[in-house]
């Protein structure tokens, strides 16, 4: 049986405190505790002889980290720049050395390592890298530490992009971390490609991304900023303040990702006029850092592919610092829009059908298996010789901040889904019948009470 889990998100929770408030992401251990207890009482008297966990991606959240901000390293660099002993190599230790740290995230690695008691039955560990956790395939030391954070037996050989679950030669099962599929954190636009290749240049998961970038300079910089701006004792002790910065920390909970201007001008309690007065000196000053790096504005318009119209007004209008005189809200709405656009995940079904798994006649696949836009999800892609083949997203475990159809107003929902997919004559305990290979999808979103041992 195979347990697919995706973005998870283990951050260091550290950078995120205002005195002696923290603004912990992750989830309680009590969560992946239920979560596995759960599972194995499901297949408790069930033929079940052993468990791949499959974690697909995005189960560090190396980039963004205030830990990047305190000098010039930045982790939108190739994977090959991370050499051995290197400067970056150093600073990517010490981000993982923080997550870990996080006493929600120690004892939910404890959890991973001792899963084959939990589960009864021997458990194999499989890692695939996604965007936010790309740099841990790049050297030899990041990949076994994160090997020995996991439970994983040693070993020096690069986490491979997929995994993929055969049968008598045959692909059955496909699963990837998504990021693929969103050409603003793929290393390449495979939308423009006939068909994908099961196996992706591994080159291409190498690069950095346009929403490497944009994690760093806009969303794990403005919490920063703001706390330069009105320093740590002013937030607390200030209402508007405090929600304010608790806002820009939730920016990456924000689904869809192009809702995000409009969910800090709908902080409860304060009209937009208000927000923005707070606001504007802080992203004054993100715009100065832009303006005064032109490495950083090359960067975004390469990694973001801008061209054109866009990329001449987004480059003449930080260069020229359009703002210096006073940054009324319309340039400022007109500066981000290009990279709110950019950051938009579209709808992938398309995309996905251009798998050459699924493309090919009398096609053996009968599921893949993604996360990346934490929108679970199970999708029928197609039906052949009376065979269905799904999709299916895992979504994540973390807060999510869902907006309305018109990206106007906004509420906070716990969320976490659990995908089983049971192997040939393997016994899905919800099922009589035989039925070759089967899946079992739930996907739970929770509002109101937090969670056991949530503190912020």
């Amino acid at each position: 049986m195979f347990i697919i889990m995706s973005d998870l998100h283990f951050a260091d929770s550290n950078s995120l405190s205002v005195g002696e408030k923290f603004f912990n992401h992750n989830l309680p251990p009590e969560v992946y505790r239920a979560y596995f207890l759960e599972i194995a009482e499901f297949i408790r008297n069930d033929n079940i002889k052993d468990v791949d966990l499959i974690l697909a991606g995005d189960i560090f959240e190396i980039t963004r980290s205030a830990l990047w901000l305190k000098d010039h390293l930045r982790p939108y660099a190739h994977n090959d720049e991370v050499t051995d002993g290197s400067e970056l190599e150093g600073r990517i230790c010490e981000i993982m050395d923080a997550i870990a740290s996080d006493h929600r995230v120690s004892a939910t690695l404890h959890i991973f390592r001792n899963l084959s008691r939990t589960l009864q039955r021997p458990v194999r560990i499989h890692f695939i890298p996604g965007n936010h956790d790309r740099l841990l395939n790049a050297s030899k030391r990041l990949r076994n530490r994160t090997r020995g954070f996991l439970g994983m037996e040693p070993s020096d050989l690069p986490f491979e992009h997929q995994y993929e679950h055969r049968t008598n030669r045959d692909t059955r099962m496909l699963v990837r971390h998504g990021h693929e599929y969103d050409s603003a954190n793929f290393g390449v636009n495979v939308n423009n490609w006939l068909e994908i290749p099961t196996e992706i240049d591994r080159e291409y998961y190498a690069k950095p991304v346009f929403g490497d970038i944009v994690t760093v300079e806009i969303a794990a910089k403005l919490p920063v900023l703001f706390k330069q701006c009105y320093g740590e004792e002013r937030i607390q002790d200030t209402p508007n303040l405090s929600v304010i910065f608790q806002r820009l920390i939730d920016f990456d909970n924000v689904r869809p990702s192009n809702a995000l201007i409009n969910f800090l001008f709908s902080t409860p309690g304060l009209t937009t006029k208000e927000v923005w007065r707070l606001t504007e000196p802080v992203f004054v000053r993100m715009l100065d850092e832009m303006a005064f790096s032109p490495d950083i504005i090359r960067q975004m318009i390469d990694f973001g592919r801008l061209s054109g119209i866009s990329a001449a007004s987004f480059r003449a209008a930080i260069n020229t610092r359009l703002w210096r005189n006073g940054l009324p809200f319309w340039i400022f709405k007109g500066l981000l829009a290009p990279i709110s656009r950019r950051s938009k995940i579209e709808d992938q079904s398309s995309i996905i059908l251009k798998e050459a798994c699924l493309r090919e006649d009398h096609s053996p696949i009968r599921c893949i298996v993604s996360g990346h836009t934490h929108n679970p999800l199970v999708q029928l892609m197609k039906v052949e010789d009376g065979h269905e083949t799904y999709y299916i997203n895992t979504g994540t475990f973390r807060n999510v901040i869902a907006a309305t159809p018109n990206l106007r107003d906004f509420a906070r929902l716990r969320s976490k889904a659990r995908v089983l997919i049971f192997k040939h004559g393997e016994h899905n305990p919800e099922y009589n019948r035989a039925t070759g290979w089967s899946f079992d999808f739930t996907a739970r979103h929770g509002y109101g009470a937090q969670p056991p041992g949530e503190d912020a």
